[in-house]
């Protein structure tokens, strides 16, 4: 028997170009969700206590609405939703700073108040205004169009407009994997991959060059961002950064993609060292500082959520000595200097992160033999 979960998936599809009237009365809604957002910002400020919808709502909802009564009533929630969100992100951060301002151009919608036929969705704005809004809607997507839909998000990015749609989508059990793929977290790569044979060997580290170039085109910049042909430099380093981040999604999410599709091809599992520690990691500065400068996290999160979707089990394992371990003898050096493994007991020679890479597979077998949980 199949047991079967339901986990959350957005998809992101492209407005076609919208008249005028569309175009403003979307516009103007955006910025009412925005105000409105805002004030339950303020509202929560007022109230004192750690945000829950319980709380703030039967704190301020009623002067809410009345304010805001050109907004569908479901929005006003969502609108409030949003701003619990932001709260709660700004307690996490240990920096803090400013009290949290609510800047993103979006207007959210429940479900229940969406509508879907063929490539129009259709969406209350002001007033209790309902329009069609004509999407852009490829092939292979049509059939997420007809699945169970929860919140659902209309941003506008640059000169476009974007709809966000959640849905409810079945998680399938993983299956029994025939092998298991390890997954080295680089130093000189993003990550390695590897099989206990040796059948697969990957090196992914197409970004490492653009990285670095970026973070000396930063470096220069800040140095200089204080002199007169420079006025612009904050705002430059901003631009930078946001897309540096969106760039590094991009590449996670296309390593995350194809590590999942080979794995399942190959009906194997994905082994990947515990994220316990793992910035805190026993190397050297130039070490450390490169193991700063990707986005490991958001990569690991993406594959975990990737290999749920397609039923690859993945495990976590303690990386410890995993480089220093030889993975044809198990024989364990005190040091590995260099790229190379060199094994002093049988003789056998591979890239040090390669070998890793099977270490990391090995441990993984033997924790399904054992039948042993794994946590990140």
């Amino acid at each position: 028997m199949v047991i079967v979960y339901n986990m959350k998936l957005t998809q992101k599809f492209k407005l076609m170009r919208l008249n005028r009237a569309k175009r403003e009365s979307l516009d103007a809604t955006i910025n009412r969700f925005k105000k409105c957002a805002n004030d339950w910002l303020r509202a929560i400020e007022d109230l004192g206590e750690y945000p829950t919808r319980g709380n703030i709502h039967a704190f301020a909802y009623k002067r809410v609405r009345e304010k805001f009564k050109d907004l569908n009533s479901d929005v006003v929630q969502e609108a409030m939703n949003r701003a619990i969100e932001t709260y709660r992100a700004w307690l996490r951060n240990p920096k803090k700073g400013e009290k949290p301002i609510f800047k993103a151009e979006i207007v959210s919608f429940k479900a229940v108040n969406v509508k879907i036929e063929g490539h129009f969705i259709n969406v209350p704005l002001l007033n209790g205004r309902r329009v069609w809004l004509p999407m852009h809607v490829p092939p292979k997507l049509k059939h997420f169009l007809k699945l169970t839909h929860r919140r659902v998000q209309i941003s506008h990015i640059k000169k476009d407009y974007y709809v966000f749609i959640s849905a409810e989508v079945e998680e399938p059990e993983p299956y029994e994997p025939k092998g298991w793929i390890g997954v080295d977290i680089g130093i000189n790569h993003i990550i390695v991959i590897s099989d206990m044979e040796g059948k697969i060997n990957k090196f992914y580290d197409n970004a490492i060059s653009w990285k670095k170039r970026v973070e000396l085109k930063r470096a220069d910049m800040q140095q200089a961002k204080d002199t007169e042909t420079n006025k612009g430099a904050w705002r430059v380093l901003k631009r930078l950064s946001h897309k540096n981040r969106s760039k590094m999604s991009y590449i996670n999410h296309s390593i995350a993609k194809e590590l999942v599709k080979l794995a399942k091809h190959r009906r194997s599992g994905i082994a990947i060292e515990s994220l316990k520690g793992l910035r805190r990691r026993k190397v050297g500065r130039r070490h450390r500082k490169r193991l700063h400068k990707w986005a490991y996290r958001d990569l690991i999160s993406k594959i975990e959520y990737k290999a749920k979707l397609n039923g690859v089990p993945v495990k976590f394992v303690n990386p410890r000595s995993t480089s220093r371990t030889c993975s044809r003898c198990g024989y364990t050096r005190s040091r590995v200097n260099g790229r190379w493994f060199k094994c002093p007991k049988c003789g056998f020679q591979l890239d040090r992160d390669l070998n890793a890479a099977r270490n990391i597979a090995m441990r993984a077998s033997l924790l399904a033999l054992k039948g042993e949980a794994s946590s990140p």
